[in-house]
Parts: structure tokens; C-alpha cells; sequence
């Protein structure tokens, strides 16, 4: 792995508590660019104090060591990545204050605020000028491996968790998380078939799915839900519709762990998803 990068774990350098922009008359404005060659230097110490003083309160003095490795970071090398990131730098009354990225498919591989300038509002605002590029690009979600230190921020901007992760840097084992955020504005759709190969599945089916229906649809953002017997006793018919990818999302992840879950979990699913955005357009999953 080459010294300058870390994408694993890099979204950590948070602004811990304020997710507001801050609008204050006597507070100088937050102003955010594009990276140059002139802020390598400052974006690597940003970087470096950002893990070795902000995220020291979630990760070990040994974890954060094999995080930052200063004595492996080459300005030269790490201006390269940055460059290659599409990077920006937010400054507040002329300073370099932290700094993102966002590349071309919409991952977020770095978000680093100087602890000095936590709860200014600094990370709000380099993730709002991130995500108005991806949405500008017609990106359709960001992408982000998010440390335990930047979690609550990023849910709090609207990223979900898809799963915990324990990369090892230096031969040391790491957390962090793997979220996104859809940024396509529409309904979730589901339609397809739950195929059983036996008899005894097809039962199950059929004593589970009541409560099933039931408590699918007093979910929040159901907008539909319906599980149809066909004319082949073992084939199911499946149409679902959400409110928003959140509300979706939340749904799989209820089900995953219900009784209706564990029941059916051996049992084929034969679907397809896409955003419903409206009659004029339809993207396909």
C-alpha cells in the first residue's frame, strides 16, 4: 500500500458536534474551493491532527499510530492523491480549516476537519459542496468508509450503514463503517417472485405471512405491500413500494432479523428494484 493512502478508514477527522450551518454575523464564513499544490502541506497536518487528536477518543494510542504513520507520509506523494481525489479545501478568514473529496462514481475517500475548527460547521460545509457536485455529476449516491468518530455526523447528513468493517493497517485491526446516501429523489420499487421448492416452505410461507403484511405495512414510508398467492402453489408474487431509499432500507434491515426472516431465508427471491421518479422517468436498479 502506498504511504499517502489510507481510504479504508479515512473519513475520521470529523466536526464533532455541530452539523448546522453556522450563519452567525460574528462568525467569519466558511468558504470552500478546489485543492492546489499550495495546501499539501496544510492538508497533511490537518490530516495528521485531526487522527491523532480528534479520533484518539474512539481509537487506541496503538490504532491510532498505525492510522496516521507520519513517519511515512511524503508531501510529494500526497499531493499526488489528493489531486487525484478531487479534493477541496474549506478556509475560514483566509485559513486552511479541513478539507474532502468526491470521485467520479461518488465515493468519499477523505473528510478532515483541524481540530481547532471543530463545531464551526466546517464538515457541513464541505459534505453539502461534495454532494452538490455528485448531484451535479448525476451521480445517484456517495459512498464512504466512515471511522467511529465520523459516524454520528454522517447519519446525521443522511448516510446509512451497510456494514461494519475491520480493516488492519500496519498490522493492527481497525473499525469503521461502510455508509452511503442515495441522492435519487423517488419511491423504492420491489416487484418479483418468492419461488419455494417444497411444500414445507410453501407452509411457512403461508403461516408467516400475515404478520408479515401486517407489520411491512405499518411501517413508515410503506406506500404498498403485497404478497399474492399464484396459480403455482409454491410461487409467491411480490410488489413493494417505499416512500424513499431510508425508509426501504429500514425495512430490509427489520426483516432481515424478524420471524418472517429466519422463516424464509432459505427460500428464492426473484426481484427486481428500481427508483420510481415520477411518470416521466424510471431508473432501473
Amino acid at each position: 500500500m502506498r504511504a499517502w493512502s489510507f481510504s479504508s478508514l479515512s473519513t475520521g477527522g470529523w466536526d464533532a458536534g455541530q452539523v448546522e450551518l453556522n450563519t452567525s454575523a460574528d462568525t467569519p464564513p466558511i468558504v470552500i474551493r478546489s485543492y492546489g499544490q499550495a495546501d499539501a502541506a496544510e492538508t497533511l497536518a490537518i490530516f495528521l491532527a485531526a487522527v491523532t487528536e480528534t479520533a484518539a477518543a474512539d481509537y487506541s494510542p496503538e490504532q491510532i499510530h498505525a492510522w496516521a504513520r507520519p513517519e511515512e507520509r511524503e508531501l510529494p506523494a500526497w499531493h499526488t492523491a489528493m489531486q487525484g481525489r478531487n479534493s477541496y479545501v474549506a478556509t475560514v478568514d483566509g485559513a486552511l480549516a479541513g478539507f474532502s473529496d468526491v470521485d467520479d462514481v461518488g465515493y468519499i475517500d477523505m473528510m478532515f476537519v483541524a481540530p481547532r475548527h471543530l463545531r464551526r460547521g466546517v464538515a457541513r460545509h464541505l459534505i453539502t459542496h461534495v454532494e452538490a457536485h455528485a448531484r451535479m455529476e448525476r451521480l445517484t449516491a456517495l459512498s464512504a468508509d466512515v471511522s467511529i468518530t465520523a459516524r454520528p455526523f454522517f447519519e446525521r447528513c443522511g448516510f446509512t450503514v451497510e456494514a461494519e468493517q475491520h480493516p488492519v493497517r500496519a498490522g493492527v485491526r481497525l473499525t469503521n463503517y461502510r455508509m452511503t446516501k442515495s441522492l435519487v429523489v423517488g419511491e423504492v420499487c420491489l416487484s418479483g417472485q418468492l419461488v419455494c421448492r417444497t411444500r414445507h416452505q410453501a407452509n411457512a410461507v403461508r403461516e408467516h405471512l400475515p404478520l408479515h403484511r401486517a407489520l411491512t405495512r405499518a411501517e413508515a414510508g410503506c406506500r404498498s405491500f403485497n404478497v399474492t398467492e399464484t396459480s403455482n402453489p409454491l410461487v409467491w408474487q411480490v410488489e413493494e413500494r417505499f416512500e424513499n431509499a431510508a425508509d426501504f432500507h429500514a425495512h430490509q434491515e427489520r426483516v432481515a432479523g424478524s420471524e418472517w426472516g429466519h422463516a424464509t431465508a432459505g427460500i428464492e427471491r426473484h426481484y427486481r428494484e428500481w427508483i420510481d421518479t415520477g411518470p416521466a422517468r424510471r431508473l432501473a436498479d
